[in-house]
């Protein structure tokens, strides 16, 4: 490994000592409202990252809708126990960017590219973040459990796929992911979900193997969306914010994914 390559990993491991127990102190000690500020911020710098890889994909970006609804839309989702509010909003998002493109100055270019892109740029992030905070709301056990089943996902499959990676898995969307990698980063993951399940949730054997599969198939496609839109744009990371690990998407994709698959079973499967 070169200078520059062990300067980059140094920078990563302390960046990562100091907001691994930030995290986990912010997860299990802040009250439900003050993680919502705080995730309800990040989403705001993520937007802001997403804005800046959506411009490079050579479609007209509304940045004020885009904004309104990065504002808006979290505060609608994690404020009402339904999603009327959040459903009545989105109407109206949709509505208004017809209206804008209506009266822009190319009116029928690109009509159902440009409406569709901005619709889904401006609700991508808002919507999925907020899960991380409706999650919290049913326990922060579960917070920490998909973290840390996503975290031990991400680092299992890396070492492996170093080590033994020889297939690829999607060479088109990411060519450093491999199928050893995808096996390793999955072994590595339920056995951390049931070691985390024996001392924090109690939950039967079958149902977090259940969950933990769930989990880890979300985020490692996640992690692959985001290479996707980023592989669009021509880009390599989102951003610059995070010292050694890029920005906030970076290190987000797989989580934003993985939250609303693990909230959904939570309330519709298991009843919480």
């Amino acid at each position: 490994m070169d200078s520059k390559k062990t300067k980059e990993m140094i920078i990563r491991i302390i960046t990562g000592l100091i907001l691994l127990p930030l995290s986990i102190f912010l997860i299990v000690k802040a009250h439900s409202h003050v993680f919502f500020l705080v995730i309800y911020i990040i989403q705001l710098l993520a937007v802001k990252e997403f804005i800046n890889i959506a411009k490079n994909d050579n479609i007209y970006v509304s940045k004020f809708m885009i904004w309104a609804s990065a504002v808006i839309m979290p505060f609608l989702m994690f404020f009402f126990s339904d999603f009327t509010p959040f459903i009545l909003a989105s109407f109206i998002l949709l509505f208004v960017l017809f209206l804008l493109k209506m009266f822009s100055a190319n009116p029928t270019e690109k009509v159902i590219e440009e409406v569709s892109y901005n619709f889904f740029v401006a609700l991508y992030l808002p919507f999925l973040f907020t899960f991380l905070s409706l999650l919290k709301n049913i326990g922060y056990e579960w917070v920490l459990f998909l973290c840390f089943v996503i975290w031990a996902s991400d680092s299992f499959a890396y070492f492996t796929g170093v080590a033994l990676g020889k297939h690829k898995l999607i060479p088109k969307v990411s060519p450093g992911k491999s199928i050893e990698g995808l096996i390793g980063g999955a072994v590595g993951a339920l056995i951390v979900a049931y070691f985390f399940n024996m001392y924090l949730l109690h939950e039967s054997l079958v149902t977090i193997a259940i969950i933990a599969v769930d989990v880890i198939a979300a985020g490692v496609i996640g992690d692959l969306i985001e290479s996707m839109m980023k592989r669009s744009a021509n880009v390599k990371d989102s951003g610059s914010i995070i010292p050694g690990h890029g920005g906030i998407l970076d290190r987000f994709d797989s989580l934003i994914i993985a939250a609303p698959v693990l909230y959904f079973y939570l309330i519709y499967v298991a009843g919480k």
